[in-house]
């Protein structure tokens, strides 16, 4: 069985030892959880805060997802509710069903930071990275870790990975350059390999244009074996882009990972470092299938550097995220030739990205929903909870759905009011009405 699912039975394990501690298989009012102990989100800002399931983005509710078995093996192990339980036992039982299942609801400061790197090149932004240069630059660090060998539908996540690499650099100007790093290549992901592979980092396309043999030629030097080492590699992209100051070079820095870090290293602060860096690097993550546990450090070091973080699950959605760089080596083409940027096109780009905001929200709500519509009648099928528990449970999961449809409608009016704004205005205000991210 998966760590993911052997730590969600741990936490089972762990629910069902405190029930039993306070008495709840015997319905016993007594010691133990007073009603309104049990908390969860009541709010659009506690939804935002919350923190993600451990389950968070699985297909529960369809009966051929793979990870079926392994998720009703963990709800085997939850503990057995009886008619007449006190609502307290109820909402604890409630919340750790959240525990598992709950989504990650992303702030409304994901748009703007959005609309930020989609305004690269405007006066409007004063952070010295988002201006142009005379150069532009990506580099691509790649996780070639044993992971990156799990299967993405018909395919492992590294060909995906390498087919999004390939088509992004097919699509970058001529006087683009783009440079290739991968880590974890070598090696193996056992304990006596560990050492090698940590230190297996490499520049297998230095900076250069885009020419295709050679690309495919880097591309077929690697194939995922090993351990993750980030810190290790951002310290060495920090080196590959050395001679590349931010004063006549734009650099991105894209770190694609489909968990985290291995080695022992603390990719966090290398970020932070990375970009107070002369080459003051744009860097931005994509989490590849992560977990909860991998997308909170993958989070973490977009933010500790002021880069942008999305998970993608598929090729398609690995794709859209390196077309924003794309669509930046696209506008600094146009800035090298003094084309301007209308105001109409920044507003309808600006629409463009409300509405994927607004699709996340209702994708992740209506995924939620149907997981917990599928645990409590599960749970009720195996004779797991009584009829008033799950008329309980079915209650909190309309309320829920109802408060994630209602934050959703209030976001996305909010950030169209937005648009007009100034980022450092729209940035200010999210901070103080939306403090979750």
């Amino acid at each position: 069985m998966h760590g993911t699912y052997r730590r969600m039975l741990g936490l089972v394990n762990s629910l069902m030892i405190a029930l039993l501690l306070c008495g709840c298989t015997l319905g016993a009012s007594g010691a133990g959880p007073r009603v309104g102990e049990v908390k969860w989100p009541q709010s659009t800002q506690e939804l935002i805060a919350e923190q993600p399931g451990q389950l968070a983005g699985t297909h529960f509710y369809l009966a051929q997802h793979p990870h079926r078995p392994a998720i009703s093996a963990i709800l085997d192990k939850m503990p057995t509710v009886v008619d007449e339980m006190d609502e307290a036992y109820l909402q604890l039982y409630w919340n750790q069903l959240l525990g598992l299942f709950s989504e990650d609801y992303l702030s409304p400061q994901m748009v703007v930071d959005r609309w930020k790197m989609a305004s690269f090149g405007s006066p409007d932004i004063e952070d010295a990275r988002f201006q142009f240069r005379e150069h532009f630059n990506v580099e691509i660090i790649l996780d070639a870790s044993g992971s990156m060998a799990g299967k993405m539908g018909d395919k492992t996540k590294m060909q995906l990975a390498k087919e999004a690499i390939k088509e992004f650099a097919e699509s970058l100007p001529e006087e683009a350059n783009i440079s290739l790093r991968v880590y974890g290549h070598k090696g193996s992901n056992a304990d006596g390999d560990r050492q090698l592979s940590c230190s297996s980092s490499d520049l297998v396309y230095p900076l250069q244009s885009y020419e295709p043999k050679r690309l495919d030629q880097a591309l077929a030097l690697f194939e995922p074996t090993g351990w993750t080492s980030i810190a290790h590699s951002l310290k060495l992209a920090q080196q590959d882009l050395a001679a590349f100051s931010a004063d006549k070079n734009t650099n991105v820095i894209y770190l694609v990972s489909d968990g985290i870090e291995t080695c022992g290293g603390d990719p966090v602060a290398v970020a932070k470092e990375l970009s107070q860096s002369q080459i003051m690097p744009l860097l931005n993550v994509i989490g590849f299938d992560v977990n909860a546990e991998g997308q909170k450090q993958l989070k973490a070091i977009a933010q500790a550097s002021e880069g942008l973080y999305a998970n993608v699950t598929n090729r398609e959605q690995f794709k859209r995220e390196l077309e924003r760089a794309k669509e930046i080596a696209q506008k600094w083409e146009q800035w090298k030739r003094d084309a301007l940027t209308e105001v109409g096109a920044v507003l309808i780009d600006r629409r463009k990205w409300i509405d994927a905001y607004n699709r996340d929200w209702y994708d992740k709500s209506w995924r939620e929903s149907l997981n917990l519509g599928t645990a409590i009648e599960y749970l009720a099928a195996s004779g797991k909870i009584g009829h008033q528990a799950k008329e309980y449970f079915t209650k909190q999961r309309q309320d829920r759905e109802a408060l994630a449809a209602q934050s959703k409608e209030e976001l996305t009016d909010y950030l169209v009011n937005l648009t007009n704004k100034t980022y450092q205005e729209m940035k200010e205000e999210i901070e103080e009405k939306y403090s979750g991210s």
